[in-house]
């Protein structure tokens, strides 16, 4: 035979006997993946080892876990959202749970807006967070939270989601709070921070004590009342006075009322309507101050003894208390329009029985139950069942007065100055 064929034969036998070795490795020996060369040990398929790296599964979350097509059996992951490894049992048909941490912190929780804000306190809001037992407050002047107010750093509030925060400074100051979430395997990262600020520095009236009803002594008409932060408000429109056509008209001082329509059933049910001087009852217009909500004295008018006519200030301060947004609502002379979020909802009362519908963003949450009884603009009788328009004792600048209209199409409530000389109006009285 030829050198050189000899020499080809013998090369493809050395060939083939190295391929064959080769694979009887593999085959019994497994895989290794390593940096030293050592060979993969007789009892593992994959033999794996490192010093400075580790073995890293794939991870997702719950649904993309679930959107794996037929998962084989014992196919393995770390779940982002439970923090488990988890695989896949075939005969359960489901992910079980290989391992999980022994402690997990409570989960995401959110900093809500305060609410009851008064002069000296408001109440702190906060979503639940999952696993929590606990949770801390913290109450700052300063956004950075580099000086906290006395007893509000790190306070423990117990396994609740609000806590009235109290013994705050009066007159506008601005606050901030921030939550932290507790369990036994330790506390969250600070919250979102919330900022909000107290309202005027005017002594708190006594509220409606206890009472929810009271009673007109000049003719025995019976009223709810409902105390709304610190003020005592009545609940019903004030109907006291000697009913008059709108074309007898009402006297300057004396108590005459209209009612809508020259129907006397409406007073009953929404309350009389008052011109201007006529509810005064001759008295000066009263605006108080944005450091001392009621007028020095309050501005009896037609009310009842012990209550009187709310100044705009006082509206504002209501305002402020019944709803998410206090901060649209200023202590100020010249802000008009519709203001706030669901302010206006919260005042008015439900259903529409006496509101047209939509009546948009009624849940009387505050108690008020504000009716729709329009009002007089000399003649005709106007927006009954669509508008509630009340009368405050202050002057936005002569002849025009500050109002409050509700309507049926909105959540929010109409602050508008008209002219104390057009208009007939109904009113609440808030107690002295």
């Amino acid at each position: 035979m030829p050198y050189k064929k000899r020499n080809k034969i013998k090369y493809l036998v050395w060939l083939c006997f190295i391929i064959i070795q080769s694979s009887h490795l593999v085959f019994s020996q497994g895989t290794a993946i390593n940096n030293t060369g050592a060979a993969a040990d007789n009892s593992a398929i994959l033999d794996i080892s490192a010093t400075g790296q580790g073995f890293l599964l794939p991870r997702m979350t719950t649904t993309e876990r679930d959107n794996i097509a037929s998962p084989a059996e014992a196919l393995m992951i770390f779940n982002l959202t439970t923090q488990c490894f988890e695989a896949f049992n075939t005969s359960l048909t489901q992910w079980i749970s290989v391992w999980c941490p022994a402690c997990q912190l409570p989960g995401s929780f959110s900093a809500l807006a305060a609410s009851n804000i008064v002069s000296t306190g408001f109440s702190a809001n906060w979503s639940a967070s999952a696993g929590a037992t606990a949770y801390y407050l913290d109450v700052s002047t300063n956004s950075s939270f580099s000086s906290f107010v006395s007893g509000y750093q790190n306070l423990p509030v117990g396994n609740v989601t609000t806590y009235n925060v109290t013994g705050l400074t009066c007159g506008g100051v601005a606050y901030y709070y921030r939550i932290r979430a507790n369990n036994t395997c330790g506390t969250s990262i600070n919250s979102n921070t919330i900022t909000l600020n107290t309202t005027n520095c005017c002594t708190p009236s006594s509220g409606c004590g206890g009472f929810t009803t009271m009673t007109d002594a000049r003719d025995a008409q019976v009223y709810n009342i409902k105390q709304i932060g610190t003020q005592c408000w009545m609940a019903q429109n004030l109907n006291h006075g000697t009913y008059v056509t709108g074309a007898t008209g009402q006297g300057a001082v004396g108590f005459q009322k209209f009612c809508y329509g020259d129907n006397s059933a409406n007073c009953t049910t929404y309350g009389g309507l008052y011109e201007w001087a006529e509810m005064m009852n001759g008295a000066s217009a009263c605006n108080g101050d944005a450091t001392c909500t009621p007028c020095t004295p309050p501005v009896q008018g037609i009310c009842p003894a012990g209550w009187h006519v709310p100044s705009h200030y006082e509206w504002t301060l209501l305002e402020k208390n019944v709803g998410s947004n206090p901060g649209a609502f200023p202590y100020d002379n010249t802000t008009t329009g519709l203001l706030g979020t669901n302010e206006g909802g919260n005042l008015k009362s439900t259903g529409t029985t006496q509101w047209t519908t939509p009546n948009t963003g009624a849940t009387n949450s505050s108690g008020f139950t504000a009716r729709p009884g329009g009002y007089y603009n000399y003649t005709p009788s106007q927006f009954i069942n669509t508008d509630a328009v009340f009368w405050s004792s202050s002057e936005e600048s002569a002849p025009n007065v500050w109002v409050r209209n509700l309507t049926y199409n909105s959540a929010q409530i109409n602050r508008f100055k008209p002219s104390k000389v057009s208009y007939a109006m109904n009113l609440r009285c808030v107690k002295d």
